[in-house]
């Protein structure tokens, strides 16, 4: 009887605007009076018969319950150096709609690829497309994927506080990764001693976007791993030598206590395409300069999705391709690629 109860008030209270669908799920108004009305109109009881035969087919045990764009779980993959950026848009997802929960594996960009392409999570959070052969996977399984650029950032180059030497060139850094170039005296530096290259893991994108960008190969490099984007951070604050390679989202948000921690404990090095530029040439991975491209070691963030139906992963890329999601990507320090911004330039007097 208590299963013939439900289904007989479902549709009655969804009829009457007491109740509002969520994909499989049902939300009762809290300010609803739960009152039967005998007098009900032929439609409404048409209305319920037709909705009871939905519902009773939906319970049914042969019925495949799929997750919608705005309930059920997922897993998705996320290259670690974008952890802060992801689990704020998480949040804020998740804080809307109630009824969906976004499960977040953080490791090295490759093995988030790898679990998309062996259907081990729905979507990967990663700064680079599909190679030929990865694609084939696709061809070759009859699946369709789509990729969703939705912000930008960049590689940032971070020195310990006492060393103010922080202007470098891509031709001085290429030397350095490819051990051409070992002391701080050969990239024009003052300072003694060698550059200790650290970055957060050995396949990691920080250090992939770099081997790419310079043509090198990922074997003999002349970098440390630390483990993780925050203890490249810790370990610049405690070794006048290093010089530390992040992603700058980690050090982008100027609201966040942790990150401004970060920002205040080490010197963000600037960049310019060539060490024998001007100054002016050499600039920040900030806000301004990502958006108008005078960073060199900008790059872009998307979201590559496995879904062949409208499911929770749409719905999610929606949500961070929105204006919601772009506002949290701008709040982040990181540059919004699917609205638009407007930059004004400000004359601040000393």
């Amino acid at each position: 009887m208590k299963r013939q109860l439900f289904f007989y008030w479902v549709p009655y209270l969804f009829f009457t605007g007491y109740l509002e669908f969520g994909g499989p799920i049902c939300i009762i108004k809290k300010r609803m009076n739960l009152k039967i009305m005998p007098n009900m109109m032929k439609s409404k009881f048409i209305f319920i018969c037709a909705m009871s035969s939905l519902m009773f087919a939906c319970g049914s045990k042969n019925a495949e319950v799929k997750d919608g764009p705005a309930t059920g779980s997922i897993q998705i993959a996320v290259d670690e150096s974008f952890q802060r950026i992801v689990e704020a848009e998480k949040t804020a997802f998740q804080d809307n709609y109630h009824f969906a929960k976004l499960n977040l594996q953080f490791k090295p960009e490759n093995e988030a690829i790898a679990d998309l392409l062996n259907d081990k999570v729905r979507a990967a959070v990663v700064t680079r497309e599909l190679t030929d052969s990865e694609k084939e996977v696709f061809t070759r399984e009859k699946i369709s994927y789509r990729s969703f650029k939705f912000a930008a950032d960049g590689i940032a180059l971070l020195v310990h506080p006492s060393n103010k030497d922080t202007l470098i060139g891509l031709d001085q850094l290429k030397a350095l990764i490819a051990g051409q170039q070992k002391s701080w005296k050969s990239i024009g530096s003052s300072r003694a001693g060698d550059v200790e290259l650290v970055v957060d893991k050995a396949n990691s994108s920080n250090i992939k976007f770099l081997v790419d960008l310079f043509g090198l190969k990922n074997s003999g490099l002349a970098v440390s791993a630390a483990g993780s984007n925050k203890d490249v951070i810790e370990y610049v604050k405690s070794h006048p030598n290093a010089m530390g390679i992040i992603g700058s989202n980690w050090i982008s948000d100027g609201d966040n206590p942790t990150s401004l921690g970060f920002i205040r404990s080490v010197n963000v090095m600037s960049v310019a395409k060539e060490s024998t530029l001007p100054r002016s040439e050499f600039h920040q991975p900030f806000g301004y300069n990502l958006a108008l491209k005078k960073y060199p070691l900008r790059r872009e963030v998307k979201v590559i999705l496995k879904e062949s139906y409208q499911g929770l992963g749409t719905g999610f890329v929606n949500y961070v391709c929105g204006d919601m999601g772009q506002l949290i990507v701008l709040k982040s320090g990181l540059i919004p690629l699917t609205r638009p911004i407007t930059i004004r330039q400000y004359q601040i007097s000393q």
